[in-house]
């Protein structure tokens, strides 16, 4: 059905996510109303309209108008991404409710107040609406009044013992008065005073409760006895809190002084541990010169009391002749252990060499014999002839020789195990025995007759280059994979990318024989002229085309295991063979 102009659903923006699809088509079912702008436009619309002022028409019989609240109210509004705005109008509302409930609180206290006025004067004017007029004329009983105290004077003048006794009645009243001030005002500090009373013991009872208050020791409790006891004024409630400063600032200066003594002699301590751990590195093993490694220290102390430096001296002494001595023992023993294995798999590498001439000719062929040669490096010289000077009359009772020795030693230790970049390229290069060597190429005849030295590539061809490396490098993988021909075939693959391309027939032929007899499975990349020599020496094989440098295709060639050659087209052989003569 088509949309007609102005939908309300097309009014609303739908926020991505995964339901956003689903509530696009729920409005679009529910809220299909026409958005029209006057009343005529809403009368004439044949299905469902609204207008601007909420009138809702939902079919042609049933019309909606819902004025409880305006359309225009942003307070009934929920839809939207962001409520700020909402919340903004909310709280401006409160505000204004509040200033407004404070208005009329303001108006509600002024009008109780003039209520509570006009209820006294009311009061007021019924109890005068009661009363009867003897009840507010004074004047006869002020003229009454007067009249008997006239009375009353002048029987005190006329008799003298009524003025004797009205003068210590006087008297007695004021020594009343007197004394009923003095029980009042006695009677206000004692309140007070029980106040207090009351007061500080519920303090003291929350005191006593405190978890966070330590109980004092006897020795804590007799130290403060002294020191209050010490104060120039008694102790006193009022004077309490002075003497509390007091004490506390002489207990701060003793406590300064303390750590501070205690810092001192904490400096001491470790100042005699770093002493005893640079002296006696050896049996400081590693601990720290601090005081978190007293007890370790303490430790050694005891042992040493215990038992004894005779003692300890010999222990010293066994433990360099047993100990270091058959470490740097197994040290050589290793160098020495490592040359001898180059060697044996050397010997190895040459038996394979001497499996297959490398170069041959109709009168004679030839042989690479690979020779180890130490390369005499100063350094390495030196470091055997420290281990040897250590390792000299290592089992002589000389207690002096045994002091230089171990000195020796620890600098020879001390070398080994630093980490500046100098020592580790002096321990790498004399701990590592390949450093030690070089090696080079001799070819010889079959009775062994040296006919040729190789050192180098230098001065030869580039195909003769091609033919030493390659008879090289299978030599140094033979000698990095090692093992024996004997036993289970392993899997040995070798990749050659643009092999054999400066090389002729004779010799592609005499390196696949090398690879071959090294024990290796040859993958290589070829041009085509060495496609027919490398034939016996592949089980397969497959042609890449590169076109404009971006397209490449890939085809399989068969082989023929009896045959040992790829079959392809007798053409395409010949003019492979062709091209090979060229």
């Amino acid at each position: 059905r088509a949309l007609r102009g102005a939908p309300l659903f097309l009014k609303l923006n739908v926020k991505d996510g995964a339901h956003a699809d689903w509530l696009r088509g729920e409005l679009r079912q529910r809220f299909d109303y026409e958005c029209v702008e006057s009343v005529k436009a809403f009368r004439a619309a044949t299905e469902r309209a609204i207008t601007r002022e909420g009138q809702v028409k939902h079919n042609r019989s049933r019309h909606e108008k819902d004025d409880r609240s305006g359309v225009d109210a942003r307070q009934h509004w929920v839809l939207g991404f962001d409520n700020r705005d909402k919340l903004a109008l909310f709280e401006q509302e409160e505000r204004e409710l509040l200033a407004r409930i404070e208005s009329l609180d303001a108006q509600l206290a002024v009008l109780r107040k003039q209520a509570e006025e006009s209820g006294a004067r009311v009061l007021q004017c019924q109890t005068l609406s009661n009363l009867q007029w003897q009840e507010i004329d004074v004047l006869p009983l002020a003229e009454r009044i007067a009249a008997i105290d006239e009375q009353l004077r002048g029987a005190r003048e006329g008799n003298s013992a009524l003025r004797e006794i009205d003068a210590r009645l006087r008297e007695h009243a004021e020594l009343v008065q007197k004394a009923a001030d003095g029980v009042s005002d006695t009677d206000v500090k004692r309140r007070t005073c029980l106040g207090q009373l009351a007061e500080r013991q519920q303090q003291l009872a929350a005191l006593r409760l405190d978890p966070a208050i330590v109980a004092l020791t006897p020795h804590q409790s007799q130290g403060l006895d002294l020191r209050y006891a010490a104060l120039p004024e008694p102790i006193m409630l009022r004077t309490l809190d002075a003497a509390d400063r007091a004490v506390a600032r002489a207990l701060g200066f003793d406590i300064d002084a303390l750590n501070a003594e205690i810092a001192q002699c904490g400096k001491f301590i470790e100042a005699r541990f770093d002493e005893f751990a640079r002296t006696w590195s050896a049996d400081a093993d590693g601990l720290d010169a601090t005081l978190a490694a007293a007890s370790d220290f303490f430790a050694k102390l005891a042992r040493l009391e215990t038992d004894g430096l005779p003692a300890h001296e010999q222990r010293f002494f066994d433990l360099l002749q047993s100990q270091s001595n058959q470490n740097l023992a197994a040290l050589a023993t290793y160098l020495n252990d490592a040359r001898k294995a180059i060697l044996e798999r050397m010997e190895l590498v040459n038996e394979s060499l001497r499996q297959v001439p490398f170069n041959q000719n109709a009168d004679q062929s030839s042989y690479l014999h690979i020779e180890p040669k130490d390369r005499q490096l100063p350094e390495v010289r030196e470091f055997k002839q420290d281990i040897q000077k250590v390792l000299a009359n290592a089992w002589s009772p000389d207690r002096e020789a045994a002091e230089a020795r171990f000195l020796a030693l620890r600098r020879l230790v001390e070398r080994l195990s630093s980490q500046e970049a100098d020592a580790r390229r002096w321990r790498e290069a004399v701990l590592d025995v390949r450093l030690h060597v070089e090696f080079v190429g001799r070819e010889n005849d079959a009775d062994g007759n040296e006919i040729a030295i190789h050192r180098s590539g230098a001065g030869q061809s580039g195909g003769q280059r091609q033919k030493l490396a390659t008879t090289c490098l299978a030599a140094a993988l033979r000698y990095q994979l090692g093992g024996s021909e004997q036993g289970v075939p392993v899997y040995a693959a070798v990749v050659l990318d643009e092999a054999f391309d400066k090389a002729d027939n004779e010799f592609t032929a005499l390196a696949m024989n090398i690879f071959a007899n090294f024990g290796f499975q040859m993958i290589v990349a070829t041009p085509l002229k060495s496609v027919m020599t490398l034939e016996p020496f592949i089980g397969g094989a497959c042609f890449v085309d590169i076109r404009d440098r971006r397209v490449s295709g890939v085809l399989l060639i068969e082989y023929d295991e009896q045959r040992q050659r790829l079959r392809l087209p007798e053409q395409a052989r010949d003019e492979d063979s062709l091209e090979t003569a060229d």
